[in-house]
Order: C-alpha cells, then structure tokens, then sequence
C-alpha cells in the first residue's frame, strides 16, 4: 500500500479514536462541573509528536467540532471554550515538543494548563464577570493532574513505537527528524 495512503488511513484512526475518547470522557462524572479527563488529547499529543504538525491540528479540530455535536453543543459558549482550549493546548504541546525541553509528559501538563487558561478566558469574555477566574486555581490544579495522566499515557505508547508499525514516522514535522535522517544517511 502507498504509504501517503498508509498516512492517511492512520490520521482517520487516530482522528475517530479522538473523537471516541473525547464522547466517552463526557460521561464520566467528576466532582467539578466541566472538568473532563482530557483522554481525547491523548491521541492529540500522540499526533503532535509522530505526526505532521497539520494532521494533528485537523485532527483536533475536527474531533472538537464532532464531539460538539454529539454533546448538542455546537455553536453553545461551551463549543468556544472548547474550541479555545483545544487550539491553545494544541500550540503550547507543539511548541514544547519542538524546542525538546520537556518529554510528552511535560507537554501534556503545560498543553493542559494552557487549555484550562484559554477556557477561563472565554468564559470571561462571555460572561463579562472576574468571577470566572476565582474558578481558575481549582481548574489549574486539576488540569495539572488530568495533563501527568495523559502524557504518562502518551509516553507510554510513544516508547513502544506503535505508530512506527503502520507507517514511516521519520516523516513526521520535528527539525530532528531531518538531523537523524542525514546522519543515518552520513553512517551508511
């Protein structure tokens, strides 16, 4: 098979397991009203690492807009605080796995806490009240724990190359990709 068509199948998959863990997560309770697990961003962080950059944010954006519509929030304020944590933890995740400062485990807390953040933001502008951020510290907090949970995760299946498995992960969006590639080539 093609490998951009081995590419492809595997972006779908992670995009639908996204989207399946994101409608799962929904229906687990916890004891703060609009904390979820962040299970979702687990194949997210998976995607920002062995994936280029653009599938794994079509990949988010895409999951985000789907589970909204299952949820019947689409269009709702809880679709753009979403929507908001979403992009903002998709950033930060990217930025720290570039600059290789941090393993996905310190990708995932730092992306977490930037959702967390971006939400409380657009609660705020929807509300037009500083009350939202009282709410902050106690989502931070939680945010930190759910982010430990989903890069351990993510740590885990990244160590034992899954992906490498179905397609060429050398490809993927990270300048060190290339650097291994040319001393490969310079060994051989």
């Amino acid at each position: 098979m093609d490998n951009r068509l081995k590419r492809l199948a595997a972006v779908a998959l992670m995009t639908a397991a996204a989207i399946v863990l994101g409608i799962v997560e929904s229906f687990i309770p916890l004891f703060i009203p609009g904390v979820r697990l962040g299970l979702a961003n687990v194949i997210i962080l998976i995607m920002i690492y062995e994936f280029k950059f653009y599938e794994g944010l079509a990949a988010n954006l895409v999951r985000i807009v789907v589970v909204a519509l299952f949820r019947g929030t689409l269009l709702q304020p809880v679709f753009f605080m979403s929507l908001a944590g979403g992009i903002a933890s998709f950033v930060v995740m990217l930025g720290f796995s570039k600059i290789k400062i941090f393993t996905a485990l310190g990708s995932s807390v730092m992306g977490s806490v930037a959702h967390a953040s971006a939400q409380m933001v657009v609660a705020f502008i929807i509300i037009s009240s500083n009350a939202v951020f009282y709410y902050l510290p106690f989502i931070v907090l939680l945010s930190l724990g759910t982010g430990i949970l989903s890069g351990f995760i993510c740590d885990l299946y990244l160590s034992s190359s899954i992906t490498s498995r179905f397609i060429d992960v050398r490809e993927y969006n990270h300048k060190f990709s290339e650097k291994i590639e040319v001393i490969d080539e310079e060994n051989i």
